[in-house]
């Protein structure tokens, strides 16, 4: 077989692109504009690609269409083979200098506005060709993000709830307990969660994780005690708290930027090794990992406590 045999059956990466935008939008004008590209464009490459491939990846009927179950597959393959053709990409551009370049960090909402500041700061210092690239998210959507290759790495809270990634810890971060003088200092006396009214305490919503580390770390297991009332962000938290003379919980990067503070609460640290681990994590198909763990370093030592 000649080599221009052999290149003519392999697909073109963007016409594979169309491909993913089509499977994403589900409607082919909506896809072409997303690719800018006329409709006309898309669909002859989708053709294109069912001739090059010999397999059928649409069931087509008047303007519906749907894939087959093989082009679900495909489209699945493709999604890695242009994460790889990227990763690729960037790899050679660097041409062995892993400390340039770009970089897409993801960094869920009870950790991004208590260390972005600082770690962009750091990184102006000392990775000066890094240019980073910021997007605030929670844990699920930023792990199904760095999956879809959206983001190349994300700062989360373990334990996470998927564990396909590399990772590296960065540091702790403690918990402290936050609210009303009485009720706080009674529990401080006690360390008995039974010592506090039922529904006092106040916590996030459950799409944050930082609950459920709270929960868990702070060996919370009475339901009784927590409102029915979820905050959807640290400063409706804090403001719900203080309005309630309840208590919550709040992780020590907040109380170093004075979280809590405005509103009169009594903030105390948390007896014992009550804390959640902060870390980075990356695909493990990725090349990039020498630049991740530079940036790593410039977290740790920017924001956390080892």
């Amino acid at each position: 077989m000649s080599s221009s045999t052999f290149n003519n059956k392999l697909p073109n990466l963007k016409h594979l692109n169309y491909l993913l935008a089509l499977d994403k939008y589900q409607h082919f004008n909506k896809a072409a504009e997303a690719c800018f590209v006329s409709q006309s464009t898309l669909s002859s490459a989708i053709l294109k690609l069912e001739q090059q491939l010999c397999c059928q990846l649409l069931e087509r009927e008047h303007k519906r269409f749907i894939f087959t179950s093989h082009g679900k597959q495909v489209v699945a393959l493709a999604q890695k083979l242009l994460l790889n053709a990227n990763e690729f990409t960037t790899f050679a551009q660097q041409q062995g200098c892993y400390n340039s370049g770009s970089v897409n960090l993801g960094c869920i909402p009870t950790i991004a506005p208590f260390i972005l500041t600082d770690l962009v700061q750091a990184c102006q210092k000392d990775l000066p060709n890094i240019e980073l690239y910021l997007r605030e998210d929670t844990t699920d959507n930023l792990l199904f993000q760095l999956e879809q290759g959206e983001i190349d790495c994300a700062i989360v809270a373990f334990p996470i709830p998927k564990n396909n990634f590399f990772s590296k810890k960065l540091g702790q971060d403690d918990f402290y307990i936050a609210g009303d003088k009485t009720l706080v200092n009674r529990f401080q006396a006690s360390l008995d969660y039974q010592s506090l009214p039922e529904k006092s305490v106040f916590l996030l919503n459950e799409e944050h994780c930082l609950t459920e580390h709270a929960v868990s770390a702070c060996k919370l297991a009475d339901a009784s005690l927590i409102n029915s009332f979820s905050a959807s962000s640290l400063a409706t938290l804090v403001q719900m708290t203080a309005f309630h003379h309840g208590v919550t919980f709040l992780p020590e990067m907040a109380v170093n930027k004075g979280v809590g503070k405005l509103e009169g609460l009594l903030i105390e640290p948390m007896k014992g090794e009550v804390y959640r681990d902060i870390g980075i994590v990356w695909r493990k198909t990725s090349m990039r990992e020498a630049t991740f763990m530079s940036l790593a370093d410039v977290v740790s030592k920017a924001s956390l406590s080892q």
